[in-house]
């Protein structure tokens, strides 16, 4: 009789420190629990929009992180050319979930390291505004911990299950919270490489100072990811598009969400959805949007 341990294959996984990114869009579930089939044309075109405002939407989302992945390599193509290394970061989707990890220890060099962190945090951060543009709110956790990759984009283990956890317990509403071991590792980080004298050494600490930038605290003191931020400012370039088609349209969402957090009368929401209001009216004047009166 065979056992389950006669089944176990040998595997070789490896053990380390991983940055993970779990993102979440909300409200995705509720409304596609809301579906039933379709016996007429006009119960088959409100599916067809609550799909494409659910389903589709995920599938938009996911090619914005492709885009962004893509568009970040194609800025450093002397680096992986002088080191033949990648700097995208693992991704895996699943459901309105978005998971996204970069090994710490990578076999192309701490260089290679820090820009794939840097290429999570800002993607995350262009994703977190596309989201808000698109009237979707979203919500996620980044954080270091120890994971083993299962799989191709696969990460298991506490790196996960920290960001997770920032994600569902500590977030509140449309924010993305810092872990404190990421702080931590972005400050050992920084002091050591301050220390040393080589133009690669130079190099990243300079890069670990434009991710520090991209993280602020926010009124309850949590540390978040600061998607309307200088840096994301200045990636950017607060050119027209950027202002009309990304800053506008999600701050007259956050406008109109927080209008129907008021209405339920929830006052735990009521005032986390305030802060999510103070959050944008402290940054979109540097966009050019002028912020409305309370």
């Amino acid at each position: 009789m065979l056992t389950n341990e006669s089944h176990m294959k040998q595997r070789h996984l490896r053990l380390g420190y991983h940055l993970v990114t779990f993102l979440d869009v909300l409200g995705q579930r509720n409304r596609f629990k809301e579906l039933r089939l379709p016996q007429t044309p006009e119960e088959s075109a409100e599916v067809g929009e609550v799909l494409r405002q659910t389903a589709g939407f995920v599938l938009d989302l996911r090619e914005t992180f492709a885009d962004q992945y893509e568009w970040f390599e194609a800025g450093l193509s002397r680096v992986r050319q002088a080191t033949g290394a990648s700097v995208r970061p693992k991704f895996m989707g699943f459901s309105d979930s978005f998971v996204t990890s970069v090994p710490l220890q990578n076999p192309g060099g701490d260089l290679i390291a820090i820009i794939s962190v840097f290429s999570s945090l800002a993607a995350a951060a262009i994703v977190m505004l596309t989201s808000l543009a698109s009237k979707h709110p979203l919500r996620g956790g980044i954080d270091v911990g120890i994971g083993t990759e299962i799989g191709k984009d696969e990460i298991y283990g506490t790196a996960l299950e920290r960001s997770y956890v920032l994600e569902s317990r500590d977030a509140g509403y449309p924010r993305v919270v810092i872990g404190e071991e990421l702080w931590n590792y972005l400050q050992v980080g920084l002091a050591n490489f301050q220390r040393q004298t080589t133009p690669e050494a130079i190099s990243i600490a300079g890069i670990i100072g434009k991710m520090m930038g991209l993280i602020s605290v926010d009124g309850d003191g949590k540390r978040i990811l600061d998607y309307l931020g200088p840096v994301i400012l200045e990636i950017s370039g607060a050119d027209q598009k950027a202002r009309e088609l990304m800053v506008k349209p999600a701050y007259e969402f956050v406008l109109v969400d927080q209008e129907r957090i008021n209405q339920e009368g929830d006052p735990r929401l009521i005032a986390r959805y305030q802060a999510f209001r103070d959050y944008f009216e402290s940054r979109v004047l540097s966009w050019g949007v002028d912020a409305k009166q309370s």
